[in-house]
Order: structure tokens, then C-alpha cells, then sequence
């Protein structure tokens, strides 16, 4: 079956991998002129790397990133609040978290695809014509085939088109990403580790033995920028009163490696699909990135729709079950995801959080975990 893949992400190579597994002829298109990774690392939890283990991939990104010994919340003077290993998932599932840099998974996934990625292939418009789909791009060339995948993101522009009222939500937070050229010891070494403060978050964790992978969250108004120059300066100055190693983690990180992007979701959009056309991971259900399950959400969508469209055959009774499938799972995730965003800028009530985190019973967060990252199909 001859299967358009409008994104050349995380989402659309791993679909097309998945389905080029299950013999389906895929062929992948990406609006940007190159196929450059916005963002600067990324965890892929121990639900996506289970899905790279089936698909033949996990030891290569394990062997391009870090895996997690845990993760942990902490205060912002680095006072552990509540922390959980990965042990246990690593015995239940084979795999923790990995950490790894946007760009290495991305080459990591290309070169597993083997096909080549079409860039500077902005999509127009999408015709289905119940005999067959068309996507037509702004350089005014057009492809067909049976089925068209959309898995290009949050502002999926084949979203626009099946559900031209969806809305992204803006959570009130914006996040500056960066890599930093440092080695860090233990206990950061293998660790996830992220702090809130009385006004900001700042997380981290190693990609590589000599690179570190931070994020910093902070509320602020939709849409605001920085000074390019200032960017590295106004950081440290907001992160002072945190303790090592975040203050030497921004000092080795130079202004050019360092992003902004708020941080959003998308509202409900009822059916993902539409005829031909079926849209996955954050052009379907985009979530804030609390969780860590941006990425893990979109790989087990490419292997649910892999596995699916291989049993079904067709895509009308297909696409249905997929999103049955997968709905509640992502609901889920998008609406804790929210909620821990909240939870970790409160202005007032800082202290009693703290102290029901450290005083949640841990079997209690394994179990949540453990669901999270099971794969039943």
C-alpha cells in the first residue's frame, strides 16, 4: 500500500520504519529545507524504547544517548523531593529512559528508514478522492497514493485542513532549551533531574559523557522574546539562587545553543481522521512536555498504526480502531501533563506540595509508571 508521510519527525520515521516492516511502500515528505531538529535533547521513555527494540533500533540510540539510572523532583537547592529509579522498568521492560540529542535520534532514525526523506516539501493542500489521496505542495508538485499519514506536529498543516477549528492552548509557561559542554559526576551522571523553585523550573540531564541536556520554565506572556545577546546573562540571573551544578551548567552553555519556545498542547479534536487521512502523535494530540511523553506518545502511535493497518488491510475500519486504541492512553497523558505544569508553579501552597510528594508512598508512583510505559499489543 502506497503511504504518504506528510513530516519527516520522530512521529513520521518511526511510522514509516514501522510500516515499511509490515511491507507497506512509504514515502516521506518534510516542509523544512533540511532535515534540522528544533530543540536540543529529548527523553525517550521506557514505553518508545520498547517500540525501538521491536523496530531494531534501541541499541543504537542507547549507544548515541545516556540511560537513566532515575528520576528525580528536587528543591531548588538540589533537596531531593521525591525520586524513583529505573531499576524496576528496566526489569519489567528491559529499558529506562534515554537521553539523548534531537539530532542523533533523528540520524538515527533516518539511517534505519534507508529510503530517502523529501525536503522542502511544504504541503498545500490534501485531495481525497475516495479512489486515492493527493498531496499537493507549495512548489507546486503533487504525489498519490492509497493512504496519506500526517505526523507533522503541533501546527500539522494537514490538521488545518481535516480540522480547521482546532485550537492550540497556551499554558501559561515558556521553556528555554540548551546543551551545555560540561561533565557532571554523580549523582547527575545518569539522572533526570529537575528542580522547582519558588518562581522557575530548571531540569537536566546527560546526553553524552561530556554534554548535558537543561531546560529552564518560567511563567511569562504568550509570544515574548529575548535579546539574542542578553539570552545567556538573563538566565543566570534568574537561576542565581539555584545550587550547583545549574549554575555551571548555563556558564558552558554558549547563547547560540540556547532556545525559546512556549509551551502549549492542543485542545480535543475529536476524530484524527478522515477518509484516507489519519493524523498521529502531536498533529493528532499534542501535550506540554511535563511528563516527558511528547516523543514516547508518537512512537507507540507509529507502531499501534503499523500493527493495525497490517491486520486490517482497510484503512476505513483501520483508522477508527487505531484512535480507539490509542485515545484514552494520550487523553490521559495530555491532561496530567497539564496538571503537573500547574502544580510545579504554584505561588502559594509550595511547601505543603512538597512535602506530600516526598511523602507519596513509592509504590504508588511505580505502579503509575509501570502503566505508563506498558505496551498491550
Amino acid at each position: 500500500m502506497k503511504t504518504i508521510i506528510i513530516g519527516g519527525g520522530i512521529a513520521g520515521l518511526t511510522t514509516a520504519i514501522a510500516l515499511e516492516k509490515e511491507g507497506f511502500d512509504t514515502h516521506v515528505y518534510e516542509a523544512q529545507p533540511e532535515l534540522s531538529v528544533a530543540g536540543a535533547g529529548i527523553w525517550m521513555a521506557t514505553n518508545a524504547m520498547q517500540v525501538f527494540e521491536r523496530l531494531g533500533l534501541a541499541e543504537d540510540i542507547k549507544h548515541r544517548g545516556m540511560p537513566l539510572d532515575k528520576i528525580e523532583i528536587a528543591d531548588f537547592k538540589l533537596k531531593p523531593i521525591q525520586t524513583t529509579s529505573q531499576l524496576l522498568f528496566v526489569e519489567q521492560y528491559g529499558y529506562s529512559v534515554t537521553s539523548i540529542l534531537r539530532s542523533r535520534l533523528r540520524d538515527t532514525l533516518v539511517e534505519h528508514y534507508g529510503k530517502p526523506v523529501y525536503t522542502g516539501k511544504c504541503l498545500d493542500r490534501v485531495l481525497d478522492n475516495e479512489k486515492s489521496v493527493k498531496a499537493f505542495f507549495t512548489d507546486g508538485s503533487h504525489v498519490v497514493g492509497e493512504i496519506l499519514i500526517g505526523a507533522d506536529g503541533i501546527h500539522s498543516a494537514v490538521r488545518k485542513q481535516l480540522v480547521p477549528n482546532s485550537q492550540i492552548r497556551y499554558s501559561g509557561q515558556t521553556c528555554w532549551r540548551g546543551i551545555a559542554d560540561i561533565v557532571l559526576e554523580a549523582p547527575y551522571k545518569r539522572a533526570c533531574v529537575e528542580t522547582w523553585g519558588k518562581k522557575y523550573r530548571f531540569g537536566l540531564s546527560v546526553i553524552s559523557e561530556k554534554e548535558v541536556y537543561w531546560f529552564a520554565v518560567a511563567k511569562a506572556p504568550r509570544g515574548e522574546k529575548d535579546d539574542a545577546a542578553m539570552i545567556k546573562k538573563k538566565l543566570q540571573s534568574m537561576y542565581a539562587d539555584f545550587s550547583e551544578p545549574i549554575p555551571s551548567i548555563l556558564s558552558a552553555t554558549p547563547s547560540a545553543r540556547i532556545i525559546r519556545n512556549d509551551i502549549t498542547d492542543l485542545q480535543p479534536i475529536g476524530d484524527w481522521y478522515q477518509g484516507r487521512i489519519c493524523l498521529i502523535g502531536d498533529a493528532a494530540h499534542a501535550t506540554t512536555p511535563n511528563m516527558g511523553q511528547g516523543g514516547g506518545q508518537a512512537v507507540e502511535d507509529a507502531w499501534f498504526l503499523s500493527k493495525i493497518l497490517k491486520a486490517e488491510k482497510d484503512y476505513r475500519i483501520a483508522f477508527p480502531q487505531f484512535q480507539k486504541k490509542r485515545q484514552k492512553k494520550v487523553a490521559q497523558v495530555v491532561k496530567t501533563s497539564w496538571q503537573i505544569g500547574k502544580v510545579a508553579h504554584l505561588s502559594f501552597g509550595q511547601g505543603l506540595r512538597n512535602f506530600l510528594l516526598r511523602n507519596t508512598p513509592k509504590s504508588f508512583a511505580e505502579k503509575r509508571m509501570l502503566d505508563l510505559y506498558s505496551i498491550d499489543y
